[in-house]
């Protein structure tokens, strides 16, 4: 038997179970032996044989011991769940007796966790969940190292040796992507497009639903062009999935669609058709056209396959300095998995939004926590009651955490219905600057992660409070009643304010910041109007129109007609539109002098697109209808341009050259255009860049770039650009049936060249919002419940001749110095948030006076009206009534 620990005496004896176990053995053994004894045997004999028929007493002892302690945790656990089916009951008749304060603090608890889960869900969507291709993660993304240190896309010649020497993947793949007219269909598309190498569907392995994927015979040099189309453009476009042996009209050449992929498969990001590569491609290793992926081997790692490809590059770049500009040439290679290259700049701001989300719940908590302190106060003789019929202090603390457990539930409840709304806003107001947000939902990982943050926040805003309301003298507090103010923890609550206050502050700061800085960018002369112009891309059929020529005889005969057209001011044509990325750029010649060398981007116009955008002439002249093909070549520049290259010079006169960005490259001797104009500074890429070099060139002298596709801008005379959209798509569709047309104001285009700045701002200033309210909600709590405890205190300062002035003076100096604390604290916190907040802020320091001033000034007026009004109507009482109150 096992060893039985002694016991400490007493009245009623207590006994475990081995004793208990032991004493029943014991019984039976003996109760056998007796009969034994009845029937003749000796007792010594019969004890013995009662032991023998027994068994092996310590084996069933142990077994019996273990039914017991089985028996006695099953009652246990029975009467734990009734406990606690008990505590949630009442709680739920607590909150019941209050319902102001339950709908409250659901609304305020949903406001906290709901942001939490609409935030979490887009991270969880963009950043954490895996890419929805076949082992997604041997997916890379390989790109070129500038001289400077930054990414560019591959030249053929280095991809093509990357791809034949690298043993680090399985396959490797070059693709170009951009959206065009097909023809083919119904009606002329306008879709995206991509051109793939050989292995593209290697690296992406899929079945198709119909039909075939590219082969390697479609990519070698004379093979009939072929392309796959996706599921919804098959569906949508040509009738149906019955699409195969449809003839298109893509990639400048009549295309037999051979596949059609399922519609899950999606790369690059909304493609539609997918082409082959024509061959061959050239050897330089200085036109950065393609984008690389790669799919590595199972045993490799990421790290691994990054040193052998820029090894590679760099020795191929060592063997070639010297053949090729080396301002040009890559110095290096550079690996990293492919989710990191589609999340692209969504990263910091999702991670810093989740940040500011948290932030949301801190203040919700604390706003909770110091409501159920003061309620606690309120409660105090219902404690000493429950304390004095028996209830033990945990017992207590754990009836009040099952509150709080409730509360949290139910705002997790109102968190994800909240969360479900928000997320439809973030998805409209994010869809052109967070990638992969329309897969985004309320996944099941999601919801974990709400239940997780309601038992979080549970025990964050009610341990306190049920802890502090469960110390002290309950049987005082079961004598004094609720009178008086010697219940309420003004110490713990003057924290708690101040902590709300600060967190809400820093809410407020870098709400504020971050809407100083879009006003800013939004107040930047981009060197355009765009307020009265609408803008489509043209993108010829390449069958129709095959020689370089022949896009620009359209253009001849397009631009007058549209000029002429009823209610157009101006119209032209331009190769890439302002903000929208940049404009291809390259190493020039000046001066006829292949030694003197400058960099520009490179924009190919007509003589009308100035006066569309109301680029002003600064200097000379700007394109003529006698700058023809057969004359000689003229550019316009760039004031940038001109004052970096011929500073305190006349540019007029001066040449330069087209680099290798059109169909003269190889011209021996180079072509040169003659600057014939200066025209202000136009932000290409976007707002926040200024001082671009730029070098226009007359598209019927340099037409190669709008082969491709160009865009047609068109000034309203009546200053509204919808004016002209009826007279633009007529008119395209005269000159041309299988033109697809999709017109936009040019004002949409320069709001999506800052759609994450304003998606930012727009999250970050509803946080900023709601932790304002949830400060001002709980201030105006807490000094409620404060007033009330002090109801008869105040009536006798008033019985003493004390004004109602000076008693909410009173009031409102104890309210008001746990806010400035949290002002204060705030600012410093604010200081430190403005230096995270740095990288995302144009032309406002981080440190900005104005929103460190009005901020703080605005949180003080908001608690001044909360503190205000509970104080004001505590005065409005009769003294005499007030002291009988209790």
């Amino acid at each position: 038997m096992k060893d039985r620990r002694p016991r400490a005496p007493g009245v009623f004896p207590r006994f475990s179970t081995d004793d208990d176990v032991d004493r029943e053995i014991r019984a039976h053994l003996e109760m056998r032996a007796e009969e034994l004894i009845a029937e003749g045997w000796e007792p010594a004999e019969a004890e013995a044989e009662a032991r023998r028929r027994f068994g092996d007493r310590a084996a069933i002892a142990d077994e019996c011991v273990r039914v017991t302690r089985s028996h006695q945790r099953a009652v246990r656990r029975g009467r734990e769940m009734g406990d606690i089916v008990q505590d949630i009951r009442y709680a739920v008749r607590s909150l019941a007796k209050a319902p102001a304060f339950t709908l409250v603090a659901l609304v305020t608890l949903g406001l906290g966790i709901g942001a939490n889960t609409a935030i979490f869900s887009v991270v969880d969507g963009v950043l954490l969940r895996p890419l929805p291709y076949e082992r997604p993660d041997e997916l890379v993304a390989i790109s070129e190292v500038s001289r400077s240190g930054g990414n560019m896309t591959a030249a053929w010649a280095n991809f093509r040796d990357w791809r034949e020497s690298a043993r680090s993947f399985q396959a490797m793949a070059a693709y170009s992507a951009g959206t065009t007219t097909v023809v083919g269909g119904a009606e002329p598309a306008w879709a995206t497009v991509a051109r793939v190498s050989e292995d593209f569907f290697q690296v992406f392995p899929v079945v198709p639903v119909a039909g075939r994927l590219l082969q390697t015979g479609d990519h070698q040099e004379g093979a009939a062009a072929t392309v796959v189309v996706s599921e919804s453009f098959a569906r949508e476009v040509l009738g149906g999935t019955e699409a195969v042996g449809t003839m298109l009209d893509v990639f400048g050449a009549r295309a037999e669609v051979v596949g059609i992929v399922p519609r899950g498969f999606d790369f690059p990001a909304g493609t539609q058709v997918w082409g082959a590569i024509p061959q061959p491609q050239g050897n330089s290793r200085t036109a950065h056209n393609w984008r690389v992926v790669g799919r590595m081997r199972g045993d490799v790692t990421t790290e691994a396959a990054a040193q052998e490809v820029d090894v590679l590059m760099k020795r191929i770049a060592a063997g070639v300095v010297g053949e090729e500009d080396s301002d040009y040439l890559a110095a290096g290679a550079r690996t990293i998995p492919l989710r990191e290259r589609m999340v692209g700049d969504a990263r910091r701001p999702l991670y810093f939004l989740l940040g500011a989300a948290a932030f949301v719940l801190l203040v919700a908590c604390t706003n909770l926590a110091s409501t159920l302190l003061a309620r606690g106060t309120v409660r105090g003789q219902e404690l000493a009651v429950r304390s004095s019929l028996g209830a033990g202090r945990g017992r207590l603390v754990r009836q009040l955490l099952t509150e709080s457990g409730v509360l949290a539930l139910g705002g997790s409840v109102v968190g994800v219905a909240m969360a479900a709304g928000v997320l439809k806003v973030l998805e409209s107001a994010g869809r052109a600057s967070v990638p992969r947000l329309e897969g985004v939902s309320l996944s099941g990982g999601v919801l974990l992660f709400t239940l997780a943050t309601a038992l979080v926040t549970a025990m964050a805003f009610g341990l306190l409070p049920a802890l502090r309301s469960t110390e002290g003298d309950q049987a005082l507090a079961l004598r004094t009643g609720s009178r008086g103010n010697a219940g309420f923890h003004g110490r713990t609550w003057g924290t708690l304010v101040a902590t709300e206050v600060a967190l809400a502050l820093m809410l407020l700061v870098g709400s504020g910041l971050l809407m100083r800085s879009f006003v800013a960018v939004m107040s930047v002369d981009g060197g355009f109007d765009s307020g009265d112009v609408a803008t489509t891309t043209v993108a010829l059929n390449g069958v129709r129109y095959p020689e370089i020529q022949d896009h620009a005889r359209f253009w001849d005969e397009l631009l007058p007609r549209v000029e002429a057209a009823p209610g157009v001011a101006a119209a032209g044509l331009i190769s890439s539109r302002p903000v929208s990325g940049g404009a291809p750029d390259g190493q020039l010649s000046l001066d006829g002098d292949p030694t003197k060398l400058g960099t520009g981007e490179y924009v190919v116009a007509s003589a009308g697109t100035f006066a569309a955008l109301d680029v002003p002439l600064l200097q000379g002249r700007l394109f003529q209808e006698s700058d023809g093909p057969d004359a000689p070549h003229v550019v316009v520049v760039s004031r940038s341009f001109a004052q970096r290259y011929w500073p305190d010079e006349d540019p007029i006169g001066r040449q330069v050259s087209g680099g290798g960005m059109d169909n003269f490259w190889n011209a021996d001797p180079p072509l040169y255009g003659t600057v014939v104009g200066v025209v202000g500074d136009v932000r290409y890429r976007d707002l926040t860049r200024e001082g671009e070099t730029v070098v226009y060139w007359h598209y019927k002298q340099r037409p190669f770039r709008i082969r491709y596709g160009a865009s047609l801008v068109v000034e309203s005379a009546a200053g509204d650009p919808n004016a002209v959209a009826a007279v633009m798509r007529s008119t395209l569709r005269t000159a041309d049936p299988d033109v697809a047309v999709q017109i936009r104001n040019l004002d949409d285009l320069v709001a999506d060249s800052v759609a994450q700045r304003r998606f930012l701002l727009l999250v970050l200033g509803g946080f900023g919002a709601v932790g304002l309210v949830l400060a001002a909600v709980g201030i105006y709590g807490v000094v409620s419940y404060s007033v009330a405890r002090r109801t008869r205190e105040m009536g006798i300062r008033l019985a003493l001749g004390a004004g109602p002035a000076s008693v909410r003076g009173l009031v409102l100096a104890g309210a008001l110095r746990p806010v400035v604390a949290g002002l204060v604290l705030g600012i410093g916190g604010g200081l430190a948030l403005s230096r995270i907040m740095a990288s995302f802020l144009y032309q406002i320091p981080p440190t900005d006076l104005v929103t460190f001033t009005v901020v703080p000034a605005l949180l003080l007026v908001v608690a001044v009206a909360a503190s205000w009004l509970p104080a004001r109507r505590g005065t409005r009482i009769h003294p005499i009534t007030a002291m009988r109150a209790e």
